[in-house]
């Protein structure tokens, strides 16, 4: 082998060997899709926001689709020193697991930086996007319904927790669950662009059920539904960390305006 060759010759005459250039933090971001260990390091900093904001509201404001904390109640059997001790050892876990990969290589601490201001641009624009989108094309503006006079806080855990469920429930599982049973029916393109669809149209809708549902007016539920197929668009192409963080940050955007 000419390559093999070339080292030995290398070695034998005592040159060193050429070292390939390493990535950098922002070349390694933008190099393709996040993959799913590394995206569930980069969002359980919105987990524990959410945990800890629960926790310091007695428990209210869960995210209707909240299913992760309802079964981690349940398995403390509503003990709250349980609870904070399943939550002490999560954090734990996750900062060795944050050491180990970066000793190895395998994750930086500044890969969160890339993250956040790739989907801060996402948050900012996307709803300016929609609003051009559906006043140049199907003249109206949905009149959404925004809670004001919110506290910081609370801002913060509505955000978190509907960035990091939303997405786990509607993309993740929804979407992505929906596109592996339709793709041995339809094929692997009409599969995801059927799931796309189909999760967003969900998404828009479970926004009205139930007791804390707002009220459904079309021009809401057009405007969710484009909103749920831009998240699901930022899934598909960059990864669960970038969307769930764009929703949670265009939340804060919006929360904090009313």
């Amino acid at each position: 082998m000419p390559a093999k060759r070339a080292r030995d010759e290398d070695e034998e005459n005592g040159r060193p060997r050429p070292r390939r250039r390493r990535r950098g933090t922002i070349s390694r971001h933008f190099g393709g899709r996040i993959d799913p260990f590394t995206s569930a390091v980069l969002v359980f900093p919105l987990f524990l926001t959410y945990q800890l904001g629960i926790l310091s509201r007695g428990g209210r404001g869960q995210n209707g689709v909240d299913f992760v904390t309802r079964s981690l109640i349940e398995l403390c059997e509503r003990d709250l020193g349980n609870y904070l001790m399943i939550l002490g050892g999560l954090c734990v876990a996750y900062l060795a697991i944050v050491v180990i990969l970066r000793r190895s290589g395998s994750f930086s601490p500044r890969a969160f930086l890339p993250v956040l201001l790739e989907s801060t641009f996402y948050a900012t624009t996307m709803g300016t996007l929609i609003l051009f989108a559906l006043q140049r094309f199907l003249d109206f503006a949905p009149g959404l319904a925004i809670v004001g006079g919110l506290l910081p806080v609370d801002v913060l855990v509505i955000a978190a927790g509907a960035g990091l469920h939303e997405e786990l429930i509607f993309r993740l599982i929804g979407m992505g669950g929906l596109g592996w049973l339709l793709a041995g029916i339809t094929g692997r393109r009409r599969a995801w662009i059927a799931a796309l669809i189909l999760s967003s149209l969900i998404f828009s809708m479970a926004h009205h059920v139930g007791p804390a549902g707002e009220p459904f007016t079309y021009d809401a539920f057009v405007y969710r539904s484009l909103a749920g197929v831009f998240f699901a668009i930022v899934y598909q192409i960059r990864g669960f960390a970038v969307a769930a963080w764009t929703h949670a940050l265009y939340d804060v955007y919006v929360l904090s305006l009313g």
